[in-house]
Parts: C-alpha cells; structure tokens; sequence
C-alpha cells in the first residue's frame, strides 16, 4: 500500500531549512493545513524560531506540526506532566476541486490529512504531528521539554494553567456511521457480534477523545450491545419503523423501554431533508403516531434535518438546521445544527481550510448551540451515489453525485477517521475548536459571560443564519491562538482553580 509522501525536502519546510540544519523549522499548531509545494507561514503561533511555546488547561490536548521533512522527529516533556503520542502525515492527492456546494475549495495538490499512529517512545519520521495530552491531575506552572529534528535540539516550554477541562464529558457533535463499514474493513461479520463491537469501540474511543460521539440509528433490536457507547451522554439517535403505523408505535414503545432510566434521551430523524409537501406531510403524520404511542419530548424527541414549517412544527420537538441561528426554541422544543459550508460555519472537506473545522466550537459557544450533527464519520463507501468501496488512503474522492447523473463532488467528505482507526488532521482541528468551546464556556459559568461573548464575537462576528458573503472568521491560526489564550488569561484571573498561576512553574 502506497500512501503519497513527499520528496527529499519537503516543501512545506522553509527553503532554509533544508539549505542548513541551523535555519528554523516551522512547527504550528492543528490548524494550519499545507499543499505539498506550498511556503510555510512566515510566522508561528507556537514558534518563534527558537521556542516552541505552548499553553493550556489540565486534560487539554494540544496539537503540534512540524512541517519538515525529517528522517526523526521526537518531542520530550515530562512524563508526570502531560503525554505526548506521535503521528506520521500522509497526504492526499486533489486531482479535481471539491465542487461549490461545499463553499470555496483551497483547489488541487497533495493535502496532509492522514495521521498514522506511532508506537510509544519511537521517533516519527517528518512531516510529523504530535498531540501533547495535558494530565488533569498535573500542577499548574512552566516546564521544559525539547523537540528534536534530526538531532538538531529545540527547546519546548508548556505552560499548565490552573483550570480543568474534560472534553469526552459532554461532546457537542454527533458523528453518524454505519457498523457495516468497519466490519467491512476488518474483515469481520456485520452481526453485531463480539469481533464487530470491539472494533466499533476503538473508533468510538477515538471520537469521545476528540469531544465527538459516534452513534448510528440502528434499530432497536442492534442496540443492546453497543448500549455502553451511549453511557454518559445526553442524547442518542435512535431508528424508528415507518413501513406502518402499527410497526412505527411498537417500534417507539421498544425504544422508551430501552431507555426508561432517563439518563440518556433517544431522539429520531424519521424523514429526512423534507423538500415536498408530500414529505412535509410524512414528518407530520409520523410525529403524531409517535405522540400516540407515548413518544415526544421529553422521552423520545422527533426530529427533522430542516428548519421550521407550519406543515409540521407541531409534530416536532428538534429543528436540525444552520438557518434557525440566532434564534430561541420554543418551550419544549430543541434546535440544532449540522454540517458546515462557509460562511456559516466550516466545511468537512480535504480541500478547505484549514481553520474550517476549528469554527464549529466557536460558532456552537457563539450561538449557544446544543448538538452538532456530521452527517458521516466514516463514509468509506459513496453508497448515495452508487459507488461501491473508496480506497480512502489513496483515493479522497468520497462523495461523487457524477456517478448518478449529479454534478457535486466532495473530497475527503465524510470522512474524518481513516480505516486502523487513524484519526485526521481535520478530526483534530475539530478538536481543538471543540476544546476551545469548553475553556469559554467556563469562562462563561465562572462570571466573565460578557467577556467570553466578546472575544467569540470579535473572532466570529457571524455565522449560522446570519452569514452572508464570504466567511467572517479569519484563516490564519494566529489570530485562533491570539483568542484561546485571551479566554486562557481571563479564566487564570477571574476563576483558577487548584494551585494559583504562578505556582510550581519551573
């Protein structure tokens, strides 16, 4: 298997870097997304030529690149402090931009994207990334590691600031798979079996860590086992059998028993993007059979991938639409959002920016919204379009309506977790907008609501239902950083916890 590389020197890396081992090597953050052949920024948010600053919460996990082609990338801090886990980049190759529908496209090139896990304590070949995991139980202060590039040392300072976060607590976006794609790549049956469960968790485990959920709505007699992956959520996708009516009430009858403790609400999308009167018509007509049968908020929610309609607002309890925002639901009743295309919030696809995905946290703490829907996680089969198994490490042409006669076409959507489980650049630039989301909302809860609203609006002055032209939020991931660590400096003022900041640096 051959996944596209770069050449002797790679070209992200400064032409310096290559000429002399002494010459600075650009290292940036999760954000920042290059072409093979594309310059590297001339500035860093993390690094100033000579140290590679980074600064977060204790259970935050920080997201570091470096650019250069390398034979050994390795980055050290201590053990007790934070953990540090490496990844080999591969890239993809656009041969063809993704179509409008998804907003602008970066155009074509080799796009970093797949992040291939190293073992523990093994140098990774650059480009390399690394994710450096801040203990939650780690003293707040300042520490030293280095970073080492083909023996050539660089000194790396993270700062632990006194506050606390947990990411896989509450994600905030609902990721949608279908188990027969995992067991399809892993060679085992889809029977809901032990062999199909233990794979599905290992790629459930890697989207809570990323402040996502991976749930399918499978019916309910396929829920049983994969029950433990909806412990400590809020909310769960269930299917409903709409064949008949009577197949539709036993069907909500099963799911309100399957979740009569309460903790987690199961909800529906029965019909889903409504466009005709007909189909406007079916989301009523299945939302009051729902009603009948003892569904409903708040014990099992009817939802619908649209904004409100007079054909059926009142047979349902969750609009799923970006258009709804600025806006307040009605008593009892929910709106979410799902997807992104710029300007309302940021694209899925490979050839994007590189920021994209960032957006999603800022613009969910901005317009206060509950849940995010990612329509596919793990679309590793263009099954819309008649398509029959993408080789996704190779191919990231994943979404192609061409097949059928359509004109749209999406690199790299859907997919955001390659077969392993390898995770991709864009799932961890999610994560970091996702993270983001958590330091301003406790920001928000601990007295500086109007502090946290102001940096949200000053980075993201629109989105959602009130975008217009082209994306309001900026591409460069200094300005990101600039607003993380102005929500980092208010939270260490106004609510620390544990020790105080200055305490046990070093």
């Amino acid at each position: 298997m051959r996944w596209s590389r770069s050449a002797s020197c790679f070209a992200l890396s400064l032409v310096a870097a290559c000429r002399s081992p002494a010459s600075p090597v650009p290292v940036v953050g999760e954000t920042v997304k290059l072409r093979l052949g594309e310059s590297a920024p001339q500035a860093s948010a993390l690094f100033d030529g000579t140290v590679v600053r980074l600064r977060g919460a204790r259970g935050e996990t920080l997201g570091v690149q470096v650019l250069a082609e390398a034979e050994n990338a390795r980055l050290w801090l201590p053990e007790a402090i934070a953990a540090v886990d490496g990844f080999t980049v591969h890239t993809l190759k656009v041969t063809e931009p993704s179509s409008e529908m998804y907003g602008p496209s970066r155009g074509t090139g080799e796009y970093p994207d797949i992040l291939e896990p190293r073992p523990p304590g093994i140098d990774v070949p650059g480009p390399a990334y690394f994710d450096v995991a801040i203990r939650p139980g780690a003293k707040p202060g300042r520490y030293r590691g280095q970073l080492v590039i083909d023996r050539r040392p660089i000194t790396v300072e993270l700062t632990v600031e006194p506050v606390t976060v947990d990411l896989k607590r509450d994600p905030l976006v609902w990721v949608f798979y279908l188990p027969s794609e995992i067991a399809r790549e892993h060679n085992v049956a889809d029977d809901d079996g032990l062999a199909e469960i233990v794979w599905e968790r290992r790629y459930v485990e890697l989207f809570r860590a990323h402040g996502c959920f991976l749930a399918s709505d499978l019916p309910a007699k396929r829920f049983p086992p994969r029950s433990v992956f909806a412990a400590g959520l809020r909310y769960w996708p269930v299917a409903l059998d709409t064949a008949t009516d009577e197949r539709l009430a036993a069907d909500v009858k099963e799911w309100l028993m399957q979740f009569r403790s309460g903790a987690t609400i199961p909800f529906a999308v029965p019909v889903d993007e409504p466009r005709s009167a007909e189909d406007r018509a079916r989301v009523r007509h299945v939302g009051e059979v729902v009603a009948r049968a003892g569904g409903g908020a708040p014990s099992l929610l009817r939802a619908v991938t649209a904004a409100r309609s007079p054909d059926y607002d009142d047979a349902v309890d969750v609009w799923i639409s970006p258009k709804l925002f600025p806006g307040a639901a009605p008593a009892g009743k929910r709106l979410w959002t799902y997807n992104g295309r710029p300007p309302e919030a940021g694209s899925l696809i490979l050839d994007g920016d590189g920021a994209a995905l960032r957006t999603w946290g800022w613009i969910a703490f901005r317009y206060r919204v509950e849940l995010w829907y990612a329509w596919e996680g793990l679309y590793w089969s263009d099954r819309y379009n008649k398509g029959g198994p993408t080789r996704v490490l190779q191919n990231p042409d994943t979404f192609d309506e061409r097949r059928k006669g359509g004109s749209d076409h999406g690199n790299g959507d859907g997919v955001l977790a390659y077969p392993g489980p390898m995770p991709s650049l864009r799932l961890k630039a999610l994560r970091r907008g996702l993270t983001d989301r958590l330091l301003l909302e406790k920001l928000s809860a601990c007295g500086g609501a109007a502090e946290a609203d102001a940096i949200a609006r000053r980075l993201v002055p629109r989105a959602l239902g009130e975008a217009k032209g082209a994306a309001a939020w900026p591409s460069d991931e200094r300005a990101w950083e600039a607003a993380r660590g102005e929500v980092l400096d208010a939270l260490v003022r106004r609510c620390p916890d544990g020790a105080g900041a200055d305490g046990g640096r070093k």
